[in-house]
């Protein structure tokens, strides 16, 4: 792709993307998404109206170039290396205070990018973990008749319950995602790590609940209704929504038992 600067001037570059081409400096970005300038001799000769200041904005400039941005497409790194280049030539042009704004736009444009990537790692994976426990629940559900026949009524409805404490994991983690502090850098296994053990935590707790309940040792009302099973999973659901449920069910498990051998 060709671009249009004086090549008389500043003769043939590498330029893959220019960002300002006037009489005494160029910006530009390199065909290896480096940024780059040069400046004229008489440019240098005069100097920066405010050297401190420029010293500064190159600091800032260097610091954010260097940076991890693997993790970006080509058309973010772009815009990222174009708001770098901004900054840089806004100080050149001895506007100070307008690159000092433009590169803290950059430096948010960088972090919004990476919180982006975080949540599509982290809501896919655990998208998919729910997805392969829902699909065992519908062939248990399918073939529930022999699924009952093989392992028994409390075995089926147990691990019913435990599905629908998947999906309320699930469900937990898509109303928190704005919420989550994720950091891309922390690399994408991580994250994907972290949220199948998240929805795998709500399927556990489900089965602590349940367990819990038909040993009537927690919330003994819904063993004692006529629809127990379809509470239990209802209650899977609400037990895998918490990530803390399963902790505080056991704590109050254990106070009460402190409580009757005082």
């Amino acid at each position: 792709m060709s671009v249009d600067y004086d090549q008389e001037k500043w003769g043939v570059l590498n330029l893959r993307h220019l960002i300002l081409d006037s009489q005494g400096f160029i910006v530009f970005i390199d065909n290896e998404n480096d940024l780059d300038w040069i400046t004229t001799a008489e440019y240098d000769e005069k100097g920066h109206e405010k050297p401190e200041k420029h010293k500064e904005i190159l600091n800032g400039v260097a610091l954010q170039e260097c940076k991890p941005t693997t993790h970006l497409s080509e058309t973010s790194l772009l815009s990222f290396k174009r708001l770098l280049g901004e900054s840089l030539a806004r100080s050149l042009a001895h506007d100070y205070k307008k690159a000092a704004e433009i590169l803290n736009h950059a430096e948010s444009y960088l972090i919004d990018r990476g919180k982006e990537l975080s949540r599509q790692w982290y809501l896919a994976r655990a998208g998919q973990t729910a997805a392969l426990i829902l699909s065992v629940g519908i062939i248990l559900w399918t073939f529930r008749d022999i699924s009952t026949n093989i392992f028994g009524a409390v075995f089926f409805n147990t691990c019913l319950c435990m599905v629908t404490g998947a999906l309320g994991a699930l469900m937990s983690i898509i109303f928190r995602m704005g919420k989550e502090n994720l950091n891309c850098l922390s690399g994408k296994a991580l994250h994907e790590i972290e949220s199948s053990y998240r929805v795998i935590a709500g399927a556990l707790s489900a089965l602590l609940v349940s367990m819990l309940v038909r040993a009537e040792l927690f919330l003994p009302v819904f063993s004692r209704i006529d629809q127990k099973e379809i509470a239990l999973i209802a209650l899977g659901f609400v037990a895998g929504m918490s990530e803390r449920f399963a902790p505080s069910i056991l704590a109050k498990l254990e106070k009460s038992h402190k409580k009757k051998e005082e």
